[in-house]
């Protein structure tokens, strides 16, 4: 996987926004990549769920474009997204720039 060999540590893929939940709240993660095909409004609850586990995740959105969805899911808590298509040194370089630093 492209953010592995970049030297970030991968941590699980979720397969559903449950799971998700779950890992962010067992696993603790610093960053976490969103790329679930779901309503607007479940997403931004996905989003504001992430946050209430832990506020200081960082959340990066993957999405088709779709009219509005960056703007939205910014509005939300996330702290990027990318539009797709887009080559795996967007994705490690947005990873990097929104990890939080401790």
């Amino acid at each position: 996987m492209a953010l592995e060999d970049s030297g970030f540590d991968v941590i699980g893929e979720a397969d559903d926004a449950q799971s998700l939940l779950v890992m962010s709240q067992c696993q603790k993660p610093s960053v976490v990549l969103i790329d679930f095909n779901m309503e607007q409004s479940d997403l931004i609850r996905l989003i504001e769920d992430i946050l209430d586990i832990d506020p200081v995740i960082a959340i990066v959105v993957i999405s088709d474009p779709i009219n509005g969805v960056g703007e939205t899911v910014l509005s939300a808590g996330a702290r990027a997204f990318l539009q797709k298509p887009f080559s795996m040194y967007d994705m490690t370089d947005t990873v990097r720039k929104v990890k939080p630093i401790y």
